[in-house]
């Protein structure tokens, strides 16, 4: 019987051998079949990990999620300032070094066409945590920089919303419009950038 960490490990090889299938093919189009055959497992193992084809990019939205939690806790030991963490915190070129920008981008505007037509219940749930954790982390360094002086004597919870609206809306519209992901730095770097400087002391 396996551990639980190695069942662990055993979903998040399929799901991520999932991921060049769905960034190709889409949600519809991908099989089972085809997902068991690149994860070198029987359809039936599929079937024991995942319930619907939703609960796989559910999965590889996780281990997205967990790449950048983990490269932020490791930057921030090394920022001196509020402001340092906010542009590592929007800061996503980690994800380079193991995926393709291209196909990730293509796999968030599938997640997020999942939960705009409320038609999956978990992702739906998994985006409500995640912008829950989003708000408090960036409250967190907000609230930093205020007791510092860096920033000013701001509405933390405000500016925290403007913060992440604005990082996950140009995403969104980006992509909508079909942008590569140096035309979305080019837009969202200056705007981090602005809001920090419109923040600061």
């Amino acid at each position: 019987m396996l551990r639980k960490s190695e069942k662990n490990e055993k979903k998040r090889a399929i799901a991520l051998a999932a991921i060049p299938l769905l960034a190709q093919s889409g949600l519809a189009k991908t099989s089972v079949e085809s997902i068991a055959l690149a994860a070198n497992v029987a359809k039936g193992t599929v079937y024991l990990y995942f319930k619907t084809k939703e609960e796989i990019i559910l999965e590889i939205w996780n281990y997205v999620m967990e790449l950048l939690d983990e490269n932020r806790s490791k930057r921030f030991k090394t920022c001196s300032s509020a402001a340092q963490k906010l542009v590592v915190y929007f800061d996503f070129s980690i994800l380079e070094k193991y995926h393709s920008m291209d196909i990730l981008l293509k796999l968030f505007a599938m997640n997020m066409s999942i939960i705009l037509n409320f038609s999956h219940h978990g992702l739906i749930q998994n985006f409500k945590d995640e912008r829950k954790n989003e708000l408090y982390e960036i409250e967190k360094i907000l609230r930093e920089g205020v007791y510092s002086k860096e920033f000013k004597d701001i509405n933390v919870e405000l500016i925290a919303e403007l913060f992440a609206d604005s990082f996950k809306g140009t995403i969104i519209n980006a992509i909508a419009i079909g942008k590569n992901i140096d035309e979305i730095r080019a837009e969202l770097h200056p705007q981090r950038d602005y809001l920090i400087s419109s923040i600061k002391s």
